[in-house]
């Protein structure tokens, strides 16, 4: 050829990496190929032809295979493999891994071989066909790209044009969430929006007229500040840009109707403890339903390791699990409905009044199921669900040498609580310990309770006590960790042995020959100075190697 030499083949960084692993695997394996050859690369190929007319495509690959190793290094036999593996892909509508294979690795190897702009455009061209034919339209549409920047062709143009109409940045859907206090309109795309740089809302327009509030992100666009029970027409302006290069081809419109919100209870958020002190109702949430089934579970206090160690505590239950924990673990103390206030999509709150359904209650904790009444929920969708129980006592634990601390105060006065009894649980629920808080409100476990493994390790601290003739309890979750407080400068550190050092110089930095003045504190495990105790003082040169010891 009489076209100048452009250089080695450019890595294709827009092919899935699996794809080039694959390649890579393939021409290895033709390479490595056992036997003699029966024929010459040409002849190989009339009998890879002839095989595959037959439908016989292992017969196929195994002489495209032994082709490859007679003629490893020519590029228009690489050309010509994928060429007769994608046609019969098109030809058949029948699935076959290894045609696919034989087509976008040879077409790769072909690639990888180029070194002219005409045989590169041609290897990136048939690449392409190859990659539509395995569903990898992006890739396909870089690789079109590519060929026609590097020679012009009308029938590669006219490929990539047909290949952009329909796999190219397009719209692929839109929805419509209904379902909250603000509802929207989304339109989603092929492929990601531009992140920055780009203002969206221009390209957007409700109704005819300017779109108020425009959220883009990812392969989305959502008009926001839309009402319930109207229809919206969102309007697409042709040019809208995308990640990669492309933009919309032609205006797109939507209409979409945004229904009433549907009927719906929920609860607040996930604490737990309601005070005892102070009036004791429970916030529940109706969203256009006049009235909430609800049904009120006890799980007792000799469950509550086994809750623990689980994955209920604190979740949206699902129906088949408040059935789990109805006939495993507690029992139906309560059950029936509360009236709602309703206005059309607006979230009412209404208050269930737990002293009325629970007049006496007892240790353990509670959960208080609600859906809307009426409605119908399957198995395995989640049902609105708040765990509670009520309570005065406040724990607080520090672990340390001595063992566990814990401290009961009062949520409302915040007084210390004496003659508190606490149990630490283990896992397999046997009782660790038992302490009863004095007049300070703090009881003392040993430490060897909490340092148990497997079953024996701690899960639960318990805490309860008789006053007016009511018993007031509450528990701790031992599994979870302690609060990090390393973000408000007071990390921390380990706990010291029998003896705890401190030392520190006058100075950071000395010169060769200065004299370095040192203080070191010894202290023990009572905090009183430590007497004639030798200390050993090692000096290290800058690269970590001992240079003295004093």
């Amino acid at each position: 050829s009489n076209e100048p030499d452009i250089g080695a083949a450019p890595r294709l960084d827009f092919v899935p990496e699996g794809t080039l692993d694959e390649a890579t695997r393939f021409r290895a394996r033709a390479l490595s190929g056992k036997g003699e050859s029966i024929g010459s690369a040409s002849e190989l190929m009339n009998i890879a032809r002839a095989a595959l007319a037959a439908n016989r495509t292992d017969e196929t690959a195994r002489a495209i295979m032994q082709a490859i190793k007679a003629e490893p290094e020519n590029a228009d036999l690489l050309l010509q493999m994928s060429r007769l593996a994608s046609g019969w892909l098109a030809a058949n509508s029948s699935y076959d891994y290894r045609m696919q294979e034989i087509a976008t690795s040879t077409a790769l190897s072909a690639h990888g071989l180029t070194r002219t702009a005409s045989q590169r455009a041609e290897a990136l061209a048939v690449l392409a066909r190859a990659l539509e034919q395995r569903s990898l339209y992006r890739p396909a549409l870089e690789a079109y790209k590519q060929s026609l920047e590097l020679k012009n062709s009308p029938e590669i143009a006219t490929a990539f044009a047909d290949l952009k109409a329909r796999k190219g940045f397009r719209v692929t859907g839109n929805s419509v969430d209904a379902d909250t206090p603000n509802p929207r309109i989304c339109v989603q795309f092929s492929e990601d929006l531009v992140k920055t740089g780009v203002d969206y809302a221009s390209y957007v327009t409700v109704d005819g007229k300017s779109a108020g509030a425009i959220e883009a992100s990812g392969q989305q666009i959502c008009a926001e500040g839309l009402e319930h029970g109207n229809t919206y027409r969102i309007t697409l302006r042709a040019g809208l840009p995308s990640s990669v290069g492309e933009n919309l081809e032609q205006p797109v419109v939507v209409n979409s109707y945004i229904r009433d919100r549907a009927p719906a209870v929920r609860f607040t958020g996930e604490n737990f403890v309601l005070p005892g002190s102070a009036r004791k109702g429970i916030p529940i949430i109706g969203i256009n339903t006049d009235k909430a089934d609800l049904e009120l579970f006890r799980i007792g206090e000799r469950s509550l390791a086994r809750l623990i160690s689980g994955s209920h505590f604190l979740s949206q239950l699902e129906g088949y699990s408040v059935d789990q924990v109805s006939e495993d673990m507690g029992s139906s103390v309560w059950k029936g409905s509360l009236e709602l206030g309703r206005e059309l999509n607006r979230e009412m709150v209404t208050s269930f009044p737990v002293d009325e359904a629970l007049p006496n209650r007892e240790p353990g904790i509670y959960v208080l199921t609600a859906k809307a009444a009426g409605s119908e929920q399957d198995s395995w969708e989640p049902v609105a669900t708040q765990w509670f129980l009520v309570s005065d006592i406040g724990l607080t634990t520090y672990a340390g040498t001595d063992g566990l601390s814990v401290f009961a105060r009062s949520l409302d006065s915040a007084k210390a609580i004496a003659n508190v009894e606490v149990t630490l649980l283990a896992r397999n629920n046997e009782i660790l310990g038992r302490a009863v808080t004095d007049s300070e409100g703090r009881a003392v476990l040993s430490p060897g309770l909490m340092r148990g493994s497997a079953g024996q390790a701690p899960a639960v601290l318990t805490a309860s006590i008789i006053a007016d003739g009511k018993t007031d309890f509450v528990f701790l979750d031992m599994t979870k960790a302690g609060f990090d407080l390393s973000d408000r400068g007071v990390n921390g550190r380990e706990t010291p042995g029998p003896l705890d050092l401190y030392t520190y110089l006058d100075r950071g930095i000395f010169r060769p020959g200065e004299t370095v003045n040192m203080v070191s504190l010894v202290r023990n495990d009572s905090v009183a100075a430590a007497d004639d105790l030798p200390l050993t003082v090692i000096l290290r040169r800058p690269d970590g190697v001992e240079a003295e010891r004093v």
